[in-house]
């Protein structure tokens, strides 16, 4: 599986592109809340780290599996979801 086309499929608004080689990928946001998403991701049990203040950095094990990639994509949408959602509530 190819988890740059699985990740830019969702079409996300957050998401601009996926960048990177092999499993070390940044997800550059399209906006600057690195660190929410970083937060909220390891809410949900996935550990990711906020590289730059629009980027989000995954460097997952080398054992990586097909179905935990997939676990990780479908729960991207809710993740970026809560991380806006939290900063939103933070600017009010």
């Amino acid at each position: 599986k190819n988890i740059v086309a699985d990740i830019e499929a969702l079409r996300h608004p957050l998401v601009d592109h996926v960048r990177g080689a092999g499993l070390l990928l940044g997800i550059v946001l399209t906006r600057d809340i690195a660190p929410a998403v970083e937060s909220a991701a390891r809410d949900a049990g996935y550990l990711v780290n906020a590289a730059q203040p629009g980027v989000i950095r995954l460097a997952p094990p080398l054992v990586l599996t097909d179905g935990q990639a997939e676990s990780f994509v479908e729960a991207l949408p809710a993740i970026l979801d809560s991380a806006l959602s939290t900063v939103e509530q933070g600017e009010k």
